[in-house]
């Protein structure tokens, strides 16, 4: 009767381990993020296996190394790797060791081999090196004793890993041999975790590929003027930093924000994303310094040069005329010069960006009512209709027209963005970097949506993007503004309807500018990769 209970507990065991193996099988394969699925392989092969502690390396084919990824201990509460937030600063350890395969030490030996390792007792096996674990427990106060080290084999039956087991433990809570029967069912969880890691692996590659696509797509455009390179990259961490800080806010209007990690990732694409449009701008407008700019400007100059040889001239036939020296200077002559060298001046002046204020106007309208006799007898202009409009700028160096084709790029990113098959958790992304310039008084634009319709993303972003264009150190059209008078300037845009205010006081109260943001990874490290 005893040989028959045994046997049916021990039947029934199987049945439950092989039941929980399975339901095991289905959450690894659900989980998509890496570092959660490694740390459940370690937990649940602990688990299963009734062990004080395990370890999970994962291959770096590179650099023929075993790199540590978690590692748990339960009866020191050490825990490091995965999401822990607690890097583990133990060297890898190497596959190859003076041009040979290291068959030494236990882990590398089983990513060789790829053969299950079950030792009793480090202390007292042969074969391989285990003055690292001694000299930890030397250290510690630790006693590692019983060890199970299991390759994990893919579907290809590659090794791609090695689980490694330390101290199973008896229902005491004696150190004990790991049982044998545990070496078949670690093994097929080793390679369902395999498999599983392989899938979020290709997971993460897509991510890794299209982020990186993302960002030299930005950096690209970016570079396309080089007085902006950066702006993107700024501005999406600054959204982003803004938006977490939103989320620890437990009073005041955003105290029932919460955003998800999923959402802060979108925000973050959306801002790297906003200006894309900037490629359908024409160069010579996106790169514009000044009203007039390289030869356009050089051509009134060398005119007003010009003028004033054709001055001198009719000066030296006056002269002839008159009966004086040739090089004499009639009083006509120097007044000539002496207002021509004024409206040269003049000109220097008013093609700098900034505020024409009215009166100055008036002076840049009288020289373009100027006319002069040019050698074949014909009159001109001092300075053309078109050249006028540019001068003609008040505030800034761009024309009317220049700046709808700025303010297109938005249109353009939407169009590009909206073609661009985002996967849902980022399906908001179009549409944030697409209203970043939609303004609460609704004479933003493209649309010139009311507050009511601007998506919060959108208007965290538009605080962001100004403030990143007022504080700029790399804008040779204007110096970079402080921070206390680029903080007045936001409050004056929320006080006349361009910002939502509650997102202006919440950036200067808590002077975000000067955080740092949450882990955003550009480029993951190729190691981590």
């Amino acid at each position: 009767v005893n040989k028959i209970m045994t046997k049916k507990k021990t039947e029934n065991s199987i049945q439950s381990d092989m039941e929980r193996l399975n339901q095991l099988g289905i959450a690894l394969s659900s989980e998509k993020n890496l570092d959660k699925l490694l740390e459940m392989i370690v937990t649940e092969a602990r688990s299963f296996t009734h062990c004080d502690a395990g370890t999970l390396y994962r291959i770096i084919e590179k650099r023929k190394v075993l790199k540590f990824e978690i590692m748990q201990t339960e009866s020191t509460g050490y825990a490091a790797g995965g999401t822990t937030g607690d890097k583990i600063n133990l060297p890898p350890v190497p596959l190859v060791v003076d041009g040979e395969e290291n068959h030494s030490n236990v882990s590398a030996h089983v990513a060789i081999a790829g053969e299950t390792v079950n030792i009793p007792d480090v202390y007292e096996a042969e074969g391989f090196d285990f003055s690292g674990p001694k000299k930890y427990d030397e250290i510690t106060g630790y006693r590692t004793q019983s060890m199970m080290v299991i390759p994990m084999r893919d579907h290809t039956d590659k090794v791609i890993g090695v689980l490694q087991l330390i101290n199973s433990l008896s229902p005491k809570g004696e150190r004990i041999p790991f049982d044998e029967k545990y070496e078949s069912l670690i093994r097929s969880l080793a390679s369902q975790a395999a498999v599983a890691i392989n899938n979020a692996q290709l997971i993460y590659d897509l991510e890794y590929l299209f982020k990186s696509l993302v960002n030299y797509t930005v950096k690209a455009i970016d570079a396309r003027s080089p007085h902006t390179a950066g702006h993107s990259s700024r501005v999406a961490k600054l959204t982003r930093r803004i938006a977490e800080d939103m989320n620890f806010q437990t009073t005041g209007p955003f105290a029932d924000i919460h955003f998800t990690d999923e959402q802060l990732e979108e925000i973050w694409i959306a801002g790297l994303l906003h200006d894309v449009g900037k490629i359908g701008v024409p160069e010579h407008v996106l790169e514009k310094q000044n009203k007039l700019d390289g030869a356009n400007y050089q051509v009134v100059l060398d005119r007003l040069q010009k003028i004033k040889e054709l001055m001198l001239m009719n000066g030296k036939l006056r002269n002839l005329q008159n009966g004086n020296a040739e090089e004499t200077q009639d009083d006509q002559l120097k007044k000539e010069l002496e207002n021509l060298q004024d409206d040269y001046d003049f000109i220097l002046w008013v093609n700098k960006p900034g505020f024409l204020q009215p009166e100055k106007k008036e002076i840049l309208d009288a020289i373009a009512q100027k006319t002069y006799v040019d050698a074949e007898g014909n009159e001109q202009p001092y300075i053309t209709e078109e050249e006028h409009t540019n001068f003609s700028v008040v505030k800034g160096n761009l024309t009317a027209e220049e700046r709808i084709q700025i303010q297109e790029h938005v249109i353009y990113t939407r169009k590009l963005l909206k073609k661009l098959p985002f996967p849902d958790r980022l399906k908001n992304v179009p549409l944030y970097a697409a209203t970043h310039h939609e303004h609460i008084d609704g004479k933003g634009y493209p649309d010139g949506l009311p507050g009511d319709q601007i998506p919060l993303p959108a208007k965290i972003m538009c605080v962001a993007d100004v403030w990143d264009a007022l504080t700029a150190q790399d804008r040779p059209y204007k110096p970079p503004i402080p921070a206390d008078r680029s903080c007045e300037i936001l409050r004056s845009g929320a006080k006349y309807g361009e910002f939502e205010k509650d997102v202006v006081e919440l950036f200067i109260n808590h002077r975000l500018w000067e955080k740092k943001p949450g882990e955003i990874t550009e480029f993951p490290d190729e190691e981590d990769k």
